[in-house]
């Protein structure tokens, strides 16, 4: 909704297709399953920037992701896992010349920023409200551990 509201295509790309509606439905142009075999292949090249907000990194195999980047295009990573980023060799990255990199949390001023594009653009948040208790902790746990929204 952010880089959409910015003005950028987006492109939701997920492990999970059960979130495609909610992709399109929050302004992705397009929803790309990277469990598809070859997912990569048909966008080699396309994307400028690349936000990483899975934390589970290690998983992924980099150069795919890589090698989706137009020339000089950033893989950023804001989704910080608990485990070491796959092991990648400097090769990985001449094709297109790409980065690699990361965000600091953010401070006041960019906080300030986001509530006024929020409010401008209209952009609400989904919310879906889970009972404080031992059964409902146990549910967002579990739901979360299983990628079930």
């Amino acid at each position: 909704m952010w880089a959409k509201a910015l003005g950028a295509d987006v492109y939701a790309l997920s492990h999970t297709p059960d979130k495609k509606q909610d992709a399109l439905a929050m302004g992705a142009k397009e929803f790309v399953c990277t469990k598809d075999k070859d997912w990569f292949k048909p966008y080699a090249f396309t994307f400028d920037f690349i936000l990483n907000c899975a934390d589970a990194t290690d998983n992924f195999n980099l150069p795919d992701y890589f090698s989706t980047l137009k020339v000089m295009g950033k893989f950023h990573n804001v989704g910080l896992g608990d485990n070491p980023l796959p092991q990648i060799k400097a090769q990985d990255f001449a094709p297109n010349g790409c980065y690699i990199g990361a965000s600091h949390i953010g401070n006041r001023p960019e906080m300030e920023a986001m509530f006024e594009l929020a409010s401008k653009q209209k952009i609400k948040s989904w919310v879906e409200t889970i009972d404080i208790s031992a059964e409902g902790c146990k549910e967002a746990v579990t739901r979360v551990y299983n990628n079930d929204r």
